[in-house]
Parts: structure tokens; C-alpha cells; sequence
């Protein structure tokens, strides 16, 4: 009985332990994008609502370019967007 008494606090003390770490929080990244073929992750996150594909320019690229952001790094599903036109950044990610 005395057994017990202890043994229980200490089994909802470990539980509640070990349940601190289980619980993870629905983490959103900013988003990636195909920077010449390699997945690269955004920085800042332009991308807000729905019916579109979100895509961006650089402001410092000499190229123009515009590129589809993606939900993970393996760019396979485009992140939407409410805008039909290319989110403007102010520099391309490292």
C-alpha cells in the first residue's frame, strides 16, 4: 500500500512529461522556392489566403525572375495565395 501511494505521483509526474513533449505545434513555414534547382526556404511569409498560386520576385535580382513558393522542400504542392500577381520581396534568401 505504501508502494502506491508513492508510485502513482511519480507514474503522472513522468506522463506529464513525457506528454510536454509530445504535443507539436502546427509550424508553418514561410515557404520554399526552386532557386536554381535547389529547394530553398523564404525568409518572410507572402503568401495569405486562397484561389491562387503564390509566387514572388526579388528586387535584387538582375534576372527578374518569378517563382513559385511551395508549402515544403520538396517542392511538389504550390502554397496558395489570394493574389494573381507575384509577391515583391525585398532580397533573394542565402
Amino acid at each position: 500500500m505504501k508502494k502506491s501511494k508513492i508510485l502513482m505521483p511519480v507514474m503522472a509526474f513522468v506522463m506529464a512529461i513525457g506528454l510536454a513533449f509530445a504535443n507539436k505545434a502546427n509550424v508553418q513555414s514561410a515557404g520554399w522556392i526552386n532557386l536554381d534547382g535547389v529547394a530553398t526556404q523564404l525568409n518572410d511569409d507572402p503568401c495569405n489566403g486562397t484561389g491562387f498560386s503564390c509566387r514572388v520576385t526579388f528586387e535584387d535580382d538582375e534576372q527578374e525572375r518569378i517563382f513559385t513558393v511551395y508549402t515544403n522542400q520538396s517542392l511538389q504542392t504550390p502554397k496558395p495565395s489570394s493574389s494573381l500577381s507575384p509577391h515583391s520581396l525585398p532580397e533573394m534568401p542565402d
